[in-house]
């Protein structure tokens, strides 16, 4: 691995990843709990990025896409470094906007352990249990 790869080069990829396990620990959680409880059952729910002019709402929607694709990357980084690269995969790909994303959303909440694992955060955080979304967006 050396001929490819310094070994402080390796030092800094192991210290981004360990760092970015603590902030995916702290995020995803804080994420969970804030989130509204109808936030999968109504698929057609207004974003707060819906509602600012263009000219504020067009920046930051590119920037929340290079995030998740920044997430996407990152993710399949661990894979090969220590850290879990299954999170960040699955935040930036429900952070990124693409058609079907609802339908995807819906498949992966509507597993009865995702939900349980969901509302088992949000109970201890004494929050309301998610509502399922309805069947069809899930087909």
């Amino acid at each position: 691995m050396d001929q490819w790869i310094s070994k402080d080069t390796l030092h800094w990829i192991y210290a981004g990843s360990g760092l970015l396990l603590l902030v995916i620990a702290i995020a995803v959680p804080w994420v969970l709990i804030t989130m509204p409880r109808d936030s999968f059952s109504h698929p057609n729910r207004h974003n707060w990025l819906d509602r600012k002019p263009a000219a504020i709402r067009v920046p930051l929607r590119i920037l929340k896409n290079v995030l998740a694709l920044t997430l996407i990357v990152v993710g399949i980084a661990m894979f090969l470094t220590p850290g879990p690269g299954i999170f960040p995969i699955l935040l930036g790909i429900f952070l990124a906007d693409f058609p079907g994303k609802t339908t995807l959303q819906s498949r992966v909440v509507r597993k009865p352990t995702v939900m349980n694992s969901l509302n088992w955060l949000r109970r201890t955080f004494h929050r309301p249990p998610l509502q399922l979304p309805p069947k069809k967006l899930a087909a």
